[in-house]
C-alpha cells in the first residue's frame, strides 16, 4: 500500500487505534475508529473502509447504550443457532437485505430488536445460563488474570471467596454475551445476598485458582475490549460491588436462583 502522508506538514500518516466521543440521536456514546494520524500536527485521514467501520462503531455504540442487540451480536446469535441471514429473515417475515443491514451498520427498531430476540434467544435453554459457551475453568482463570492486569490490583486471593472477582466476571460475561452473542467463560452466576456470584462458587474456587491460564482458548481482541471497558468502568472493587447491586436483574431475582444471561440487555451500570 502506497505511504499516506499527512497535507499539512508532509509527514507519514500512522494508523493509530483511537476512542472518540459524540453525541448520537440524542444520547452520549464513545466508540472506536481506526484511522492515519499525523505524529508531527495531529492531522487525522480516515479511508473509505475507515469510514464504513466507524460507522458502524457509531451504530453499535449507540445499540449497546440503548440496550439494543448489536450488529456483532446478531450475526453470532445467528450463527450459534445454526441459522443463514435468508433463514432468520423467513422466520421473521421480513427481506434478507434487513438482516444483512442490521449485520453491519442499519439500527434496528424496538420493536424489531424484540423480534430478533424471540428467534436468536431461547429464554427456557440451558445455555442462556452459561452464555451460549461451555463452562471452562481455566478460561475464568484467563479472564481474572486479565482484570487484574488492567486494574493493576489482584483478586484472585488465598481464602478469598470472590466477592469483588465475581461481580467483575459476571459484568464481563453479560457484556460479551450482549456484544458478541457469547460470554467470555460459560460461567453461570446466581443471585445470593451479596449480589452476582458463580453458581457454586464454593465448589470452584480451588479448581479455578489452581488451573493453568495457559491451556485456555485465548482472549480475542473484542473480548479483550471488553475487559478494558469493564475496567474502566469500575477502577476499584467497591465501584464494582455498589454497581452490581444497583443492577435490577440481580434486584428481581430470587435469591439463588441462576441469572439469565437473556438479561444481559437489561444492564444499566455498563
Amino acid at each position: 500500500m502506497q505511504e499516506m502522508k499527512c497535507p499539512n506538514c508532509s509527514a507519514p500518516l500512522e494508523l493509530k487505534a483511537l476512542h472518540k466521543q459524540k453525541t448520537y440521536k440524542g444520547v452520549d456514546i464513545q466508540y472506536p475508529i481506526q484511522t492515519y494520524v499525523c505524529p508531527d500536527c495531529g492531522f487525522e485521514a480516515g479511508t473509505v473502509e475507515n469510514a464504513g467501520n466507524t460507522q458502524r462503531a457509531i451504530a453499535d455504540a449507540y445499540r449497546e447504550k440503548v440496550g439494543l442487540l448489536t450488529s456483532h451480536a446478531i450475526k453470532n446469535m445467528r450463527e450459534n443457532k445454526g441459522m443463514t441471514q435468508q433463514e432468520l429473515a423467513d422466520a421473521m417475515n421480513i427481506g434478507v437485505a434487513s438482516v444483512k443491514r442490521w449485520e453491519t451498520c442499519m439500527i434496528q427498531s424496538k420493536s424489531m430488536d424484540y423480534y430478533l430476540r424471540l428467534q436468536l434467544q431461547d429464554r427456557n435453554c440451558a445455555e442462556n445460563y452459561t452464555g451460549n459457551r461451555e463452562i471452562d475453568i481455566c478460561r475464568i482463570k484467563l479472564v481474572a488474570e486479565t482484570l487484574e492486569r488492567h486494574l493493576g490490583i489482584g483478586l484472585l486471593k488465598d481464602g478469598d471467596r470472590f466477592l469483588f472477582l465475581a461481580k467483575y466476571l459476571w459484568f464481563a460475561d453479560m457484556l460479551a454475551y450482549r456484544q458478541l452473542g457469547k460470554g467470555l467463560t460459560g460461567a453461570s452466576y446466581a443471585a445470593i445476598t451479596y449480589g452476582p456470584q458463580l453458581n457454586n462458587y464454593r465448589d470452584l474456587i480451588n479448581p479455578i485458582s489452581k488451573s493453568d491460564s495457559n491451556k485456555a482458548e485465548p482472549l480475542s481482541e473484542e473480548e479483550t475490549n471488553i475487559i478494558q471497558q469493564i475496567t474502566e468502568r469500575f477502577p476499584n472493587e467497591q465501584e464494582v460491588y455498589k454497581a452490581a447491586h444497583r443492577e435490577k436483574i440481580w434486584k428481581n431475582s430470587p435469591m439463588g436462583a441462576l441469572i439469565s444471561y437473556s438479561c444481559a440487555h437489561e444492564l444499566t451500570e455498563i
